[in-house]
């Protein structure tokens, strides 16, 4: 479900609890028919827009990995891992207010470091290095309805709303390669998100 990270990537995706809650359910495809439950007043509620991407590739020999999400409310992220013959390499950053996904076109800048095992750097690295991940994005296919209920840090949070695959074309610029890479999670996300106190029940019809 959504972006999932794995093994020692998991340090280097910078991403808020919401964030990381909202993409999640942006990725959850919606239930039949939402059990029913007592009708409650929403402590908050907001409206939540966005992309996500989690792509990979593998180009003489250096391979990558990106994640790149953003979200109305809670920021943009990305996060990146590049193995090499000589070692490898992490980058992250998030939440930021910036724009990755504009008008069709993606782009991010993620600075790179040494990634460390025992409290050790694998390998060196050019100071101020960065990787560029640049391409394009349009929505495809029919819009997914999606549904979720989650109970967090004491609230009850219900998410109605729609997702929409994306075709991309999408490469990255890292180590004096350019890689293209393959996008297995690419989608865009329209929700409403409410926040009940827990126990309340909630209201579990779609928006």
């Amino acid at each position: 479900m959504g972006i999932r990270i794995r093994g020692r990537r998991a340090g280097w995706v910078a991403a808020s609890a919401g964030a990381v809650a909202a993409l999640a359910v942006a990725a959850a495809p919606a239930t039949a028919q939402a059990a029913e439950t007592q009708q409650s007043v929403p402590t908050s509620t907001t409206f939540q827009r966005g992309h996500a991407l989690a792509c990979e590739g593998t180009v003489g020999g250096v391979s990558v990995t990106v994640d790149l999400y953003e979200n109305s409310v809670h920021g943009a992220h990305a996060g990146i891992f590049v193995e090499t013959a000589e070692g490898a390499y992490r980058g992250g950053f998030g939440p930021q207010d910036t724009r990755m996904f504009r008008h069709g076109r993606v782009s991010a800048q993620i600075a790179l470091e040494p990634a460390e095992e025992d409290g050790v750097a694998r390998s060196p690295i050019a100071a101020g290095a960065v990787a560029d991940v640049g391409g394009t994005y349009a929505r495809t296919g029919r819009p997914e309805r999606v549904h979720e209920e989650i109970e967090d840090a004491g609230q009850l949070i219900v998410t109605d709303g729609l997702n929409q695959r994306l075709r991309t074309d999408v490469s990255v610029s890292v180590l004096g390669r350019d890689v293209p890479l393959s996008c297995g999670t690419a989608f865009a996300f329209d929700l409403l998100v409410r926040a009940y106190p827990a126990g309340s029940g909630g209201n579990s019809a779609s928006a």
